[in-house]
Parts: structure tokens; C-alpha cells; sequence
């Protein structure tokens, strides 16, 4: 019912994941209203968002649905808002995501006396990638995977009171504009009436 006539083709999704065709504006303020209109308490909703967020920090961009479904049903979080709330890893934001995680990662392993290289290698592709994962773990593996879990315990603890307030906004305002609708129709009706 609410599908494309000609359904996007693999490349066109991938464009409207880098760059909306509605906008960034536009496509935020639906995931806001996205979001306002989930059946569930401002707290889950919440943590949802913030443990999608977290997730994003992770190496294995493969498992971040897995990975999110997983604590979400753990920390009893909504599932479909820890999904969306993944969306904040993105191909604008996951470099910088990634690189402050390599960074951490290895200041705390260099602190530990352990091994591992802060930068990856010139050239990458998945058989390179899956060489060092293989064969050499410390060099930015490990070390990426400690500073992404740890940076994405921070940027839960520093994101959850954000999303808190802003679904809190939002459903106060929805509630504000329902009260305003249901006041005008009954001054519509009694005036009618009279």
C-alpha cells in the first residue's frame, strides 16, 4: 500500500543514505515525528536511540543491527529505535567515529604495554583487512573494538538525556496540538449547536 511505484535501485538507496533527495531538514524532522509516534515509554525510547548511537562506534558494521537488537533486549530498550538510533553511524560520520576509536583504542593499549598501530594501512581491502584481522589482532583490531565500546559508553551516557528531551519535547508538543484540535472542534460544534 505505501510502496514505491518503481522500487530504487541498489545504487539510488545508497545515494539516498549519503544525501536524502527530501533534504537532511526534511528527512530529520520525519524521524522525529518517526519517533514521537512510537507506543512506548520516553525512557525506552531513549535508550534505544542511545544504545543505537553507541553500537555505531563498533568495527563490525555488519553486526551493528545484531549487535543493537541484542542490547536492546537486554537494557528491555525499544528495538525499533535502537535500529534507527544506528543510523547515526553513516558514511559522513562513521570516519570520524572510527578514527576517534583507533585513536583511543591504542592510547590505552600503548598505556597498557601492549602493541598497536594507530593507523591503518595505505592501501585497504577486505583481503588485507582480513589478513590483519587474522594474523595480527593488536595491530588496529583490538584496539579499535576496546575504543569503540568505550567511546560508545560515553556517547550513550552523554546522548541518552539529549533523546530523552527531545522525544519528551515532541510528545509534549503532539499532546499540546491534539488538546488545541479536539478545543477548536468542540468550539465548532457547541457554536453550531447554539
Amino acid at each position: 500500500m505505501f510502496k514505491r511505484r518503481e522500487p530504487l535501485t541498489i545504487l539510488q538507496n545508497i545515494k539516498e543514505m549519503c544525501w536524502p533527495t527530501m533534504g537532511w531538514l526534511r528527512a530529520s524532522t520525519y524521524i522525529k515525528h518517526r519517533l514521537a509516534r512510537i507506543a512506548d515509554s520516553n525512557h525506552k525510547i531513549a535508550l534505544g536511540l542511545a544504545l543505537g548511537t553507541a553500537i555505531s562506534f563498533t568495527p563490525v558494521v555488519g553486526t551493528h543491527f545484531v549487535q543493537v537488537v541484542v542490547l536492546a533486549f537486554i537494557f528491555r530498550a525499544n528495538m525499533i529505535a535502537a535500529l534507527i538510533g544506528t543510523f547515526v553511524g553513516n558514511p559522513w560520520t562513521f570516519p570520524f567515529m572510527w578514527w576517534a576509536a583507533i585513536s583511543f583504542g591504542s592510547y590505552l593499549f600503548e598505556l597498557m604495554g601492549l602493541p598497536a598501530s594507530s593507523t591503518p594501512p595505505h592501501h585497504v581491502n577486505l583481503t588485507i583487512i582480513w589478513d590483519i584481522i587474522k594474523n595480527d589482532p593488536l595491530r588496529i583490531f583490538l584496539p579499535w573494538a576496546l575504543g569503540g565500546y568505550l567511546l560508545g559508553a560515553i556517547s550513550m551516557l552523554v546522548s541518552y538525556p539529549i533523546f530523552y528531551n527531545m522525544i519528551n519535547g515532541v510528545k509534549i508538543a503532539r499532546q499540546k496540538a491534539r488538546l488545541h484540535r479536539l478545543h477548536k472542534a468542540a468550539k465548532e460544534i457547541t457554536g453550531q449547536k447554539s
